[in-house]
């Protein structure tokens, strides 16, 4: 990686990351690598309705702990993953900017698999549907410290 991209803010090193809507994920995962190696990242893809993810990066078992594939069970990022604390503050902002598709951030505490706490910074771009309706979420979480 070249020395500039490091020295760029983490917002634009992660816009990079997204790239276009129809970009296949893998391709963002390819450039996570790249533009964010210096961050323990997640990146993802979900249904913007009911939160069902699609893809996760290997990274998440690394960074939280759990197998990729109980992201897949339903409300696992919501029942699980978010920290009870942080749950009902953190959804109500993501469902309101998610429909009102509005790409946001937001910040919260993740329970790891062996019980840690893990404060996590995310970056969501909303995708729309051929009528403007929030269809899919695609998004970059990045582990503090």
């Amino acid at each position: 990686m070249s020395a500039g991209l490091l020295m760029e803010p983490l917002e634009e090193r992660v816009e990079a990351v997204f790239g276009h809507d129809d970009d296949p994920m893998w391709a963002l995962d390819l450039r996570a690598l790249e533009a964010l190696e210096d961050e323990r990242a997640i990146v993802w893809e979900c249904d913007a309705r009911t939160f069902a993810f699609w893809h996760v990066s290997a990274s998440a078992e690394a960074v939280l702990g759990y197998p990729r594939e109980r992201w897949h069970e339903p409300g696992f990022w919501t029942g699980v993953v978010m920290h009870p604390g942080d749950r009902d503050a953190s959804l109500s902002h993501c469902v309101a900017e998610t429909n009102a598709c509005r790409d946001h951030a937001l910040a919260y505490r993740a329970r790891a698999a062996n019980g840690g706490v893990v404060r996590l910074r995310g970056f969501v771009k909303v995708i729309a549907d051929e009528g403007g309706a929030p269809e899919r979420l695609r998004g970059i979480m990045i582990a503090d410290g």
